[in-house]
C-alpha cells in the first residue's frame, strides 16, 4: 500500500486507506468523520468559496494557517525534484498547518479522494489532466505544467497578498518578482492573462477571468471623466491609473500610453468567455458596460473612419495618433461585440458594432493618409501622427492582422506574405520580434524611459501565432513553440519581459530585459499551444472547434475540453471523454488537406468516438 505513496508528498495518512489505481488512493476516515494527512513540507494550493466564486489560497507567501474545502493539492517549494505532487479531493472543510517539518491536513469529511501526480501536474488546478503523445509531446506538457504552477496559478492573489486591497476580486499580478509592480494591470496584462487561462479550458480559471472583466467594467464606470477609459493599473493601496503619459527621449513628442487597450481587450475577452462557459446571464448583466467600453472607440473615431488610439501595446513607443494595429484589433473586437449582442436578440445593436467594426476594418486599408497602405513600398506602415507624419520600421503585427481579419485586398495580401517572407530572420528572433527595423527608431520616437521597448514580448507573439495558425502552418507553430520551451528550461521556466535581447539596445550578458518572473510568456504559451497548435477553442455558438496544425501523427487528451483526438495517416479519431453530449466543428484540412474533410459539425453522446477514415483524393 505504501508503494503508491512512495516519493510523493504524503508521509503519513490516519484513515482507513483502498487503492483505486496506480495513481489513486480512497481514503475513508476512521474516527468522527475526519481524515488526517501529513505531508512533506511544501507549497500548498486550496479552494475556497464566497459569495458563489471559488478563490485559490495559498502558503506561498508565509501564510502558515489556512481553511478551504473539496480542493487541496501539495508540491515541492524548492524544485528538488524528489517528491511528487498530491491532489486531494474531499466534501467537506480542508484545514492546513503549515509546521517546522511538515504540513498537517485535517479533513472535516467521511471519505477523500487522493491522487499522485508528477512533480509539476500536467492538470489544472480542477484536476483535468492533459497528455501530448507525439514527438517533442513530453516537452511541451513540461513547459504547460511549469508555467501554469509556478506562475499563473500563484499569480492569483486575490484572498492572499490582496486580500486586504481596496480592489480584490479579480486582482491578479503580473510579475511574482518581489518588489516589482505590485499592481494588477487590466489595460494590456489582463488580455493575455485571460487568454491563458481560459486556454486551460477549467471552471475555476474561467472564474478567474469573470472577476477580472467585473474588476475591469467596475472600474470603466467609475472613470472620474466619464470616458469608460479601462485605467493602466491598480495599485494595492487603491490608487488607479487612468492616463498615462509618456515624453519622448529628446522631449519633442509625447503620447497617450494604452488609450483603447483595454476597451477594445474586454469586448474580446468576453466573447471567449461566453463562447466557453455560456453564461448568459452574466452577458446579460454586463451588456450594458460592454456597449460602454465601446463607446470610447466611438467618440476617438473621426468622420473618415479613422481611430485615433495613441499607443497600444508598446510601452515606449511615441504612437501620438492613428496605429494600424489598433485599427484591426477594435475593428474584430466590435465584430466580437456585434455577435455577443445577437447572443441577446439585440438584433439593432448588433447591426451597429458590426458596421462600426466594418468602417474600421475598411478604412484601415485604404492609402495613406487614410489609411495605413503605403502603395509604393506595398506594406501597411504602423502610425501616422497628429503631425500626419507617417512611421514605418517595417512592424509585423500591423501588417498581418488586416489579413487575419480578412480586411487587406488579395493585392495587399500577397504582398504582405511577400514583406513577411524576406524579413522572416528579423520577424522570428524568439519567436516573433515585433520590427525588423528597430535601430532606425529616433529619440523622437522612443520614450524617455529608455530604448524601444518590448519588442520580442509575448503580446506580439499571440498574434504572430494566430497569423501562422490562420495559414494553416503548424511547421511555424511548432517552432515557435519549441523556441519558447527550450528557452524557458535554460531560465528555470520564470520567464521575463522580452526588450531587446541584445540585438540593438540593452547589450549585456542576458539574452532578455524588462520585469522578471512575469505573466507574460507562461500565459501565451499556453494559449498558442492549445488554441492554435493542438486547435482545441470554442466558438460563440457552444461548438467545440477542433483544428489541429499538428506536424507529427499521435494523440492528444485534454480532460477539461472533454475530448481527445488520434492523428495517424489514414485515419482521424475524435473521441467525446466528458460526461454530457458534446457539439463538435472538425476542420483536419492542415493535416491532410482533404476537401472532404473540412468543417465537418456533428454531436458526440457521451464516451463517443467518430473515426474519419482518410482517402488519396487529396487536393
Amino acid at each position: 500500500m505504501k508503494e503508491i505513496w512512495k516519493n510523493s508528498m504524503i508521509k503519513e495518512i490516519r484513515g482507513s486507506t483502498e487503492i483505486q489505481d496506480n495513481n489513486s488512493i480512497f481514503v475513508k476516515a476512521e474516527n468522527e468523520g475526519k481524515i488526517v494527512i501529513h505531508s512533506q513540507k511544501g507549497l500548498v494550493y486550496l479552494a475556497v468559496d464566497l459569495d458563489g466564486e471559488r478563490y485559490v489560497i495559498s502558503n506561498r507567501e508565509g501564510m502558515t494557517h489556512l481553511k478551504g474545502h473539496d480542493i487541496c493539492w501539495l508540491l515541492e517549494s524548492d524544485n528538488a525534484g524528489l517528491y511528487r505532487a498530491v491532489e486531494i479531493h474531499a466534501k467537506g472543510e480542508i484545514e492546513v498547518h503549515s509546521e517546522a517539518e511538515n504540513i498537517l491536513l485535517t479533513i472535516s469529511a467521511n471519505s477523500c479522494d487522493l491522487r499522485i501526480h508528477e512533480l509539476f501536474p500536467h492538470a489544472d488546478f480542477c484536476g483535468n489532466r492533459y497528455i501530448f503523445s507525439f514527438d517533442g509531446g513530453e516537452i511541451l506538457e513540461e513547459a504547460l505544467s511549469r508555467f501554469y504552477w509556478e506562475s499563473m496559478l500563484p499569480s492569483i492573489v486575490e484572498r492572499t497578498r490582496a486580500a486586504g486591497y481596496p480592489f480584490w476580486s479579480g486582482y491578479v499580478v503580473s510579475t511574482l518578482q518581489k518588489g516589482e509592480y505590485a499592481g494588477t494591470y487590466p489595460d494590456v496584462d489582463h488580455e493575455f492573462q485571460c487568454k491563458g487561462r481560459l486556454a486551460m479550458g477549467d471552471s475555476f480559471d474561467a472564474g478567474v477571468v469573470r472577476r477580472m472583466m467585473n474588476l475591469q467594467l467596475k472600474l470603466m464606470k467609475n472613470d472620474p471623466i466619464g470616458q469608460w477609459r479601462n485605467p493602466c493599473a491598480v495599485q494595492p493601496d487603491g490608487t488607479i491609473e487612468y492616463h498615462v503619459r509618456r515624453n519622448s527621449m529628446d522631449r519633442k513628442e509625447n503620447a497617450e500610453m494604452f488609450l483603447v487597450t483595454g476597451n477594445i481587450e474586454i469586448l474580446e475577452t468576453a466573447w471567449l468567455y461566453i463562447s466557453q462557459s455560456n453564461d448568459i446571464s452574466w452577458l446579460r448583466e454586463n451588456i450594458e458596460g460592454l456597449e460602454n467600453a465601446a463607446s470610447l472607440l466611438e467618440f476617438l473615431t473621426d468622420k473618415k473612419g479613422r481611430l485615433w488610439s495613441d499607443v497600444f501595446y508598446e510601452d515606449q513607443v511615441m504612437k501620438d495618433g492613428m496605429e494600424c494595429m489598433s485599427a484591426a484589433l477594435a475593428a474584430n473586437a466590435l465584430c466580437r461585440l456585434a455577435e455577443l449582442e445577437e447572443l441577446l436578440n439585440r438584433k439593432e445593436e448588433a447591426e451597429k458594432y458590426r458596421s462600426f467594426g466594418r468602417l474600421l476594418g475598411n478604412t484601415m486599408v485604404k492609402d495613406i493618409p487614410n489609411g495605413f497602405w503605403d502603395k509604393e513600398n506595398k506594406r501597411f506602415v504602423d502610425w501616422i501622427d497628429r503631425h500626419g507624419g507617417v512611421h514605418d520600421h517595417l512592424h509585423l503585427l500591423a501588417n498581418c492582422l488586416p489579413i487575419l481579419f480578412g480586411y487587406a485586398t488579395p493585392e495587399q495580401t500577397e504582398a504582405v506574405h511577400k514583406l513577411i517572407e524576406e524579413n522572416l530572420p528579423e520577424f522570428q528572433r524568439f519567436p516573433t520580434f515585433l520590427s525588423a527595423k528597430i535601430q532606425d527608431y529616433t529619440d523622437s520616437e522612443i520614450g524617455d524611459g529608455g530604448p524601444y521597448d518590448l519588442c520580442a514580448a509575448g503580446r506580439y507573439w499571440c498574434w504572430d501565432a494566430a497569423y501562422w495558425g490562420f495559414l494553416q502552418n503548424g511547421e511555424k507553430l511548432s517552432e515557435q513553440l519549441f523556441t519558447v520551451a527550450e528557452q524557458a528550461k535554460l531560465d528555470g521556466f520564470r520567464m521575463g519581459e522580452r526588450y531587446d535581447m541584445n540585438h540593438v539596445y540593452y547589450i549585456s550578458d542576458k539574452n532578455w530585459h524588462g520585469a522578471p518572473y512575469y505573466y507574460e510568456y507562461p500565459c501565451v504559451f499556453s494559449w498558442v499551444l492549445q488554441h492554435e497548435y493542438l486547435g482545441v477553442s470554442y466558438d460563440i455558438k457552444r461548438n467545440l472547434k477542433i483544428a489541429p496544425k499538428l506536424i507529427s501523427y499521435g494523440a492528444i487528451r485534454l480532460e477539461a475540453f472533454g475530448v481527445s483526438y488520434s492523428y495517424e495517416k489514414d485515419k482521424f479519431s475524435i473521441q467525446n471523454i466528458s460526461d454530457d453530449e458534446q457539439k463538435i466543428e472538425l476542420d483536419i484540412s492542415a493535416l491532410y488537406s482533404l476537401k472532404a474533410n473540412e468543417n465537418q459539425i456533428f454531436t458526440l453522446a457521451a464516451g463517443e468516438e467518430k473515426v474519419f477514415e482518410i482517402k488519396e483524393e487529396i487536393l
